[in-house]
């Protein structure tokens, strides 16, 4: 059998460093572009492996997900002519385990990237015997994936405001950018898809925020959105982890465990952003995908973290810990490992009160530029008194090929991505609201003993006790921030809120009114206070509240319901059918905007509508009573 001619040789590239991207970007260029044709390879011996019957299966299913157009990975391997070109490339970092990128080394979790020994092990005497193809009558096709969005046309997408630039050289970023939703009323979210839309996003991570929080943050940077990686007050919602990262496989909610996206919620993206060697113009793009199913699954995520980290140059094995003892019985849904460029190892792991040891996750050679959330396949319940602990390990040596400093320098921990940080979120599922609090009190009140005092720790603290209707003790917490803080306009919003909780109208309106002295754009004080007013009988005052904050976000549906409604009160029927309208068109559901815009109408004359806006509240609540009765009297 004649012997196809030699294929032009092939330099492999070895990546010593975590930047796994950025090697591969390297070896793209060094492998050169030029197309090899399918007659490269010798024919198979018989009973060898070849591309045909052993390998393209592996790559269709690890590696093409990732290495296609439109997907973030720097080239394709979408048939036996690209795996080709790169065969000892492939051999290399699959070697390594570079790729397919998966951190754990153990964990039972869901999406489980890596390849057997067999497999690595398989490819190599692959590209070894000459990298054959085989029959290419028996090739499996290369899978066909769905064209946009992973689950389909989503219910909503929502994109950040403005195009991002991210120049061509320079350090990396994390920058955090505000992306109103407007949903008039709250939905549930079963799925969440990021698309980035450019190769400087690293990875990214999404929030959400129901205050205006955010808002404020952004308004207070001179450029788009807020940088570093303290996301708050922007939090996981219902204690969900989102995010994105290359290859990440989008999943619908299980039944019951979708999360609530509350009216006025802002979403925030954070973007671990990094040059590409060209100016990146980009403005991603985030897809919900909504249920009628209302969650009945109560998750909270809880944080253990390092309180201090200083590497010194040349330490090769500094090792942080934390720990945190659970008040009530939970279950292990999914955990969120963190750290940065010295990190080389971690593990966790739960110590039952009987003294069972059960292990959560290990990673034995940690990558920054890698990180993810992980899904546990089946949660692991843990009975309350079990203490969770960790462990990292840090290398600020020469030896570690992915310090960012040479010669190493001294690190302390820092939001910046040349700092370091050690944390690990953990999913936990409580049995109820009741238990959600008790969690959260004790992780708040563990932070508190382990970073001393913290105006927002302790905010944080108010608010779960308030929730849970301890107001007289959420007060004393948040007199502690001002005692320290007197100009704290977050800690004189959350009196303004307990106390008008309790009952204490005047000392509400003096917090609220104070807080806006100090930061006119706390939007929540705002309606807060104007609520107060009108429901005082002040209505000039209150309504003057209502139209600046819907100055600052005229998507409030319901806050056009309460204008309305005071301007009913003071019989102005205009300004009140104005905003009735207003109401229901940006939220068809509110039946008190329906029930007194009918009031409205047959109050001016107009019984048609009157009788229509009226069917519509009774749609809502067929039986109410003051509805019925409003659509008798206007008769035929």
């Amino acid at each position: 059998m004649s012997m196809p001619a030699p294929c032009p040789p092939v330099h492999p590239v070895r990546i010593t460093s975590g930047a796994a991207w950025t090697a591969i970007w390297l070896a793209t260029a060094l492998l050169g572009t030029a197309a090899v044709t399918s007659s490269c390879g010798a024919e198979p011996e018989a009973g060898s492996e070849t591309f045909a019957s052993h390998v393209a299966e592996i790559i269709y299913t690890s590696c093409t997900p990732c290495h296609r157009p439109g997907e973030t990975a720097p080239f394709s391997l979408l048939d036996f002519d690209d795996v080709y070109k790169r065969r000892e490339q492939i051999v290399e970092v699959t070697g390594d385990r570079l790729m397919p990128p998966w951190l754990p080394d153990h964990g039972d979790f869901l999406d489980d990237r890596r390849l057997s020994e067999e497999q690595i092990a398989m490819l190599r005497r692959w590209v070894d015997a000459g990298a054959p193809r085989g029959d290419r009558s028996q090739e499996p096709p290369c899978p066909e994936f769905v064209a946009g969005w992973q689950l389909g046309e989503p219910d909503l997408v929502v994109s950040v405001q403005q195009e991002l630039v991210m120049p061509a050289d320079g350090p990396d970023e994390f920058r955090n950018y505000v992306v109103p939703v407007g949903l008039p009323s709250g939905r549930y979210v079963s799925a969440v898809e990021i698309r980035p839309g450019s190769p400087a996003v690293h990875h990214a991570v999404l929030c959400v925020d129901r205050s205006d929080g955010s808002r404020r943050r952004d308004a207070a940077d001179s450029k788009p959105g807020y940088g570093g990686m303290d996301l708050a007050p922007a939090l996981p919602p219902d204690g969900y982890f989102l995010g994105w990262t290359p290859g990440k496989r989008v999943r619908r909610a299980p039944k019951g465990m979708a999360w609530t996206l509350h009216p006025g919620s802002d979403l925030v993206l954070q973007l671990h952003l990094t040059p590409t060697g060209k100016e990146e113009r980009l403005r991603p793009r985030i897809a919900l995908y909504f249920t009628d199913e209302p969650p009945t699954v109560v998750s909270y995520p809880l944080c253990l973290s390092a309180k201090d980290i200083d590497l010194p140059p040349g330490a090769a094995d500094t090792v942080i810990t934390d720990q945190f003892v659970t008040p009530v019985p939970v279950h292990v849904h999914s955990i969120y490992p963190h750290a940065h460029y010295l990190c080389s190892n971690m593990a966790a792991w739960a110590t039952l009160p009987s003294g069972e040891r059960r292990d959560l996750f290990r990673i034995e050679r940690w990558d920054f530029d890698w990180q993810d959330d992980y899904l546990y396949r089946e949660p692991i319940a843990l009975p309350a008194g079990t203490r969770i602990e960790f462990e990292y390990h840090y290398d600020n040596s020469a030896a570690n090929p992915a310090n960012p400093f040479d010669p190493p320098q001294r690190v302390r921990l820092g939001d910046r991505s040349i700092d370091e940080m050690g944390n690990l979120t953990l999913q936990l599922v409580t049995v109820d609201h009741d238990a959600r609090r008790t969690l959260g009190e004790a992780g708040v009140r563990r932070d508190l003993e382990k970073f001393g005092y913290d105006g927002k720790l302790l905010l944080q603290l108010a608010v779960l006790m308030r929730e849970g209707q301890r107001l007289e003790e959420a007060i004393q917490a948040i007199e502690q921030v001002r005692s320290r803080e007197p100009n704290n306009a977050d800690a004189l919003r959350e009196l303004g809120i307990c106390c008008a909780a309790s009952g204490n109208a005047k000392a509400a309106e003096q917090a609220f009114t104070e807080c806006l002295r100090l930061d006119a754009s706390q939007n929540v004080a705002r309606i807060q206070l104007g609520s107060l007013l009108v429901r005082s009988g002040r209505f000039a005052e209150g309504i003057q509240h209502y139209e600046a904050a819907l100055s600052l976000d005229p998507k409030m549906a319901g806050l056009h319901n309460n204008l309305a409604t005071a301007f009913l009160a003071t019989n102005n029927l205009v300004r009140a059918e104005q905003h009735f309208e207003m109401a229901t068109s940006l939220n068809p559901t509110i039946f008190q905007a329906w029930f007194n815009l009918g009031r409205v109408f047959a109050a001016t004359g107009r019984k048609a509508p009157a009788r229509a806006a009226l069917q519509r509240a009774l749609q809502l609540r067929p039986t109410d009573a003051r509805a019925l009765q409003a659509l008798r009297q206007l008769g035929n």
